[in-house]
């Protein structure tokens, strides 16, 4: 009896480890949405639409767009009961052309890039930046540690339910 009640305790220790491995990063990578920017590409002077999904609903954002050592504040916009949002704002003509990146800014600060052609008779535009990868969130170390902490915890209650079970099973034989 005692080899069985070791193997199921070894038998344990891989399958905690493997949820471990499988919860941590996907709640680590749960942060990487951005503000998608259509187009993503415009004239000085013309709308574009912002729009982000799966974020924390019924949040307040600041909605800025920053380049060229120019910051530009939009109005503030607020997430829906889904945690999503869709914004159209307008791009100020006199804006130099050039690279810039919108920024929504609540409990974390989502990203997406624009490239700006200047106006008519506006300052001359920059060669955009590659846009097709989107920045990522950092996330805080903060919340990092409270994701291994929390994964850590949950290998924890698994340990015990197991020998808890174990014991249980002793005192019926």
């Amino acid at each position: 009896m005692g080899a069985i009640r070791r193997l199921s305790w070894w038998a344990a220790l891989p399958a905690a480890g493997l949820l471990l491995l499988t919860v941590a990063p996907a709640a680590l990578a749960h942060g990487q949405v951005s503000v998608v920017v259509t187009p993503s590409t415009v004239t000085a002077g013309d709308q574009v639409t912002l729009s982000v999904a799966g974020v924390e609903p019924n949040l307040e954002r600041v909605i800025v767009l920053v380049g060229q050592g120019i910051v530009v504040q939009f109005p503030t916009v607020r997430t829906d009961a889904t945690g999503s949002f869709t914004d159209t704002v307008m791009i100020p003509s006199r804006l130099p052309g050039g690279t810039y990146r919108f920024e929504a800014i609540g409990d974390e600060t989502l990203t997406g890039d624009l490239a700006v052609m200047a106006a008519a008779g506006g300052i001359a535009a920059e060669a955009p930046a590659d846009l097709s990868v989107p920045s990522s969130r950092t996330r805080s170390g903060l919340e990092a540690a409270l994701v291994v902490l929390f994964a850590l915890l949950a290998v924890g209650v698994g340990a015990v339910l197991v020998l808890r079970a174990e014991r249980l099973r002793g005192e019926r034989a």
